[in-house]
């Protein structure tokens, strides 16, 4: 071999070396999921994929299969009826047939919502030309029907969703901001024995305690009248730069009124906007640290059985198109763009470890 030749054969494996040496090294929890803490702790850890990005998505599919325990469902009117007495459930058929093939079980959102959400059909009536049976039929039929197509592939539904947050009409217009909520309880009570949520959302800047209050007391308004709730729904779509000190004190303080009125807890939505540019030294670091101490506070109280991150990653979050204050720089989830995890996503994984280890 000539000494050429052998000086650039050296060189390559020098190089080679050098290559292996710089490249960073796994981390020892890359190996771990956050559904294999979860399914001991019997917690759900949940998220999902919009429709317009699913079959596009194949390793948003890949990581929901394996990072989660359960997935979403919107069930809205306008998905689930467009036309009056006629439901399409291609949708809903394709997430549950996913959650089977995964072992996942499913969280359905929002059965009766705002008036946005309603099918074309009953928006054309306006909220002031109905009749109270007849919209109470309409409500007891989307209910049942929806619900009893979902049957055990769920676990929970959303039955009413954002009560203070919306006039949610014509339902309560037309049958009093109580009945209405009532009722549809009732009507999911006898389709399903899956827990029933009552869902709100509680401000960017950590859980209000004055809408905490609010929350609770419409809920025992409804109980009285012998709506068979089963949980509290709380969305927790938080800014980071604007997060109340205490805001763990203040989801405390929600934990103990859910105690109160004997209903269980899921966190239905949670993202954390990391800040604008400038905000903080290290704004994933502090993003990491609000996931793991919400999840950590959730998961020391027993009565909080889940939580459901919104979305499954940064590419398709709500936050950067919402309609009032858009965030076309937020990167709120727990995977960025390219399905990589980011801290956020250790925080979870720490939190559900560190309970696990408890237990």
């Amino acid at each position: 071999m000539s000494g050429k030749v052998l000086l650039v054969l050296m060189s390559s494996i020098l190089f080679a070396g050098l290559a292996i040496v710089d490249k960073p090294k796994p981390r020892d929890d890359d190996k771990e999921t956050l559904r294999q803490y979860a399914d001991k702790l019997g917690f759900r850890i949940g998220t999902g994929i919009r429709p317009r990005s699913w079959d596009q998505d194949t390793e948003g599919r890949r990581l929901l299969g394996t990072e989660f325990n359960s997935t979403i469902e919107m069930a809205m009117m306008r998905v689930m009826q467009p036309e009056q007495g006629q439901f399409d459930f291609s949708q809903m058929d394709r997430t549950i047939g996913f959650a089977k093939e995964h072992n996942l079980k499913i969280w359905g959102a929002a059965l009766i919502y705002r008036a946005g959400d309603l099918a074309e059909w009953m928006k054309q009536r306006g909220p002031g030309h109905w009749d109270k049976a007849e919209l109470d039929g309409i409500m007891k039929n989307e209910i049942q029907t929806v619900v009893r197509h979902g049957g055990d592939a769920f676990y929970a539904w959303g039955v009413v969703n954002e009560p203070l947050s919306n006039r949610n009409q014509p339902w309560k217009n037309v049958m009093g901001d109580v009945e209405y909520i009532t009722k549809a309880f009732k009507y999911a009570r006898e389709a399903t024995k899956s827990d029933l949520v009552l869902n709100e959302t509680f401000g960017f800047e950590g859980v209000d305690r004055d809408r905490t209050d609010q929350f609770f007391s419409l809920m025992k308004r409804a109980q009285a009248q012998g709506a068979p709730i089963d949980a509290a729904g709380i969305e927790m779509h938080l800014e980071a730069q604007q997060l109340h000190s205490n805001y763990l004190d203040e989801f405390r303080y929600f934990l103990q009124r859910a105690h109160e009125a004997k209903v269980k807890v899921y966190i239905t939505e949670m993202d954390v906007y990391q800040g604008p540019a400038g905000a903080f030294p290290n704004a994933m670091e502090n993003q990491k640290k609000v996931y793991h101490d919400v999840t950590a506070t959730c998961l020391a109280d027993s009565n909080c059985k889940g939580l459901t991150v919104w979305d499954l990653s940064d590419r398709d979050t709500w936050l950067a198109s919402k309609r009032t204050n858009p965030h076309p720089d937020a990167k709120p989830d727990l995977f960025d763009a390219n399905h990589q995890k980011k801290p956020a996503y250790y925080g979870v994984l720490e939190a559900l470890r560190e309970r696990a280890v408890r237990n």
